[in-house]
């Protein structure tokens, strides 16, 4: 069974794990160093200071009532200059495991009810999006995301330059 819900410290071990694989072994984040378990309660801090939400994808087994955190979604500044308060720009990350399950999708839709219940707050969502992740870009437009532009060889990752695409979803 899966549940989405808000995010708690309990999930950062699994929210680390998912991302640090990311930054091992994609092109999904231009972080190219692991991070610490440090980080990760800094970065939950800071989402809950500025009143962004974050939210989970968790599963329970439903033989041995256990779960698991298996992605996560969040929003953040787009840019931190006052004039974009009202852009966000989201991620969304699932576990290589679960990937194609209908997970990210969920997790997507919660996060569109979250922004809508803080009224007028966001006004645009921006993902942004390296270009060889071919699914992740049918993803973002399947959700209702417009193409708005590439940015060409802005990132080095794995010893090659790699174009950023921005997709854009107002609420």
């Amino acid at each position: 069974m899966l549940n989405i819900r808000d995010t708690t410290e309990q999930d950062l071990s699994a929210i680390l794990d998912i991302y640090n694989e990311q930054i091992l072994n994609g092109t999904a984040t231009f972080h190219t160093i692991p991070q610490e378990p440090g980080e990760r309660v800094m970065w939950l801090q800071e989402l809950r200071a500025e009143n962004y939400p974050c939210i989970v994808a968790e599963i329970t087994d439903e033989t041995s009532g256990s779960t698991r955190t298996v992605g996560w979604c969040n929003l953040w500044h787009y840019k931190e200059r006052p004039a974009y308060d009202g852009s966000a720009e989201l991620s969304l990350y699932i576990h290589q495991d679960f990937r194609g399950q209908g997970i990210g999708e969920k997790l997507l839709h919660r996060m569109l009810e979250e922004t809508r219940k803080q009224g007028d707050r966001f006004h645009t969502i921006i993902a942004s999006v390296t270009t060889e992740n071919e699914r992740t870009i049918k993803f973002w437009q399947k959700q209702g995301f417009e193409l708005r532009g590439t940015l060409r060889e802005v990132g080095r990752k794995f010893g090659r330059w790699l174009d950023v695409s921005y997709f854009q979803l107002f609420v």
